[in-house]
């Protein structure tokens, strides 16, 4: 679950690091400004606002619900893989207790038997967390996608120029409150997502 959030502010910092790069490599490609033009005097109509990435995780309640899904997968796939492992156990240490009672070629077979299992265990060890990787990482997606599928739509409605990622310990070291929308954010995703 920890990688899911890692992931999730992993993707949100890329996506404002594009837009950074994005933004400042096309004011270097438009033509000089002439005249009494606003960035000449100073000023700028650039309007950025930012998200708090910890309280998005923390109170988006779709990011909540995949969580505790992801959890009970996680749990589920673990009670399974141990219940395999106690089979394989209770069947080696009845092999070994009848062994010196077995033909040679009884116990060779019965051996051999016993260790395609295990393999078979160790298989399905790496195909359930496989698994579980797998459906992480297209929750990941989804949760990312909803966010950014509404923040675009967002930005548009509040003319915003860029909308930030701030997590603490991440690529922004500061961010006033006041251009904080995490609250206003939080209340409409999570309105969206109980319908």
């Amino acid at each position: 679950m920890k990688n899911l959030n890692l992931l999730l502010n992993i993707v949100l910092v890329i996506a404002v690091t594009v837009l950074f790069a994005l933004h400042f490599s096309s004011n270097r490609k438009s033509k000089p400004s002439v005249g009494n033009d606003s960035s000449a005097s100073g000023s700028s109509d650039m309007t950025i606002a930012f998200v708090n990435a910890d309280s998005l995780t923390a109170s988006y309640q779709m990011y909540k619900d995949e969580l505790a899904a992801a959890s009970a997968r996680s749990t589920s796939a673990e009670e399974r893989f141990a219940g395999e492992q106690r089979k394989f156990e209770k069947d080696a240490n009845e092999f070994q207790e009848r062994a010196q009672f077995l033909t040679i070629t009884d116990r060779e077979a019965k051996q051999e038997k016993l260790v395609r299992r295990q393999q078979e265990l160790m298989q399905l060890e790496q195909q359930l967390a496989g698994d579980l990787q797998r459906q992480e990482a297209e929750v990941s997606k989804r949760i990312f996608d909803t966010i950014d599928v509404f923040l675009k739509k967002y930005a548009v409605e509040k003319e915003l120029t860029y909308i930030l990622s701030y997590a603490k310990g991440g690529g922004v070291w500061f961010a006033d409150p006041q251009f904080d929308i995490t609250p206003e954010v939080l209340k409409e995703l999570n309105g969206r997502y109980k319908k």
